[in-house]
């Protein structure tokens, strides 16, 4: 069958070329350049800004404890047992619970 029989017969039908489907294949490869690694350094960064604020927020907790008990926090779960959290978050990436030593707050593996 010749090109121009072909074209006679999809005269009417409407399509793409694949040169056009080239260009718009690129341009969405070049914006999944761009983005995808400005997304991985957000994922990235979230861990330390929680991280962040979990350390803030026991801190505080404790803060506020010693203020209203009148003494000092030897362990954190006197925080959920006193109901200033619900419960001691796990560090970001593991599933260990934070300690004084964390915050700052005592000998590194002691309470």
């Amino acid at each position: 069958m010749s090109v121009l029989k072909m074209r006679s017969k999809l005269k009417g039908e409407q399509g793409f070329t694949l040169i056009e489907l080239v260009v718009v294949m690129a341009v969405l490869a070049l914006l999944a350049g761009l983005v995808v690694p400005r997304f991985a350094n957000i994922l990235a960064d979230s861990g330390e800004r929680v991280d962040q604020a979990n350390i803030e927020m026991l801190n505080n907790a404790c803060d506020l404890y010693e203020t209203n008990e009148g003494e000092t926090v030897t362990d954190l779960n006197q925080l959920v047992e006193g109901n200033y959290v619900r419960e001691i978050p796990n560090k970001p990436g593991t599933e260990e619970p934070y300690t004084l030593a964390d915050l700052g707050r005592g000998e590194p593996g002691g309470p």
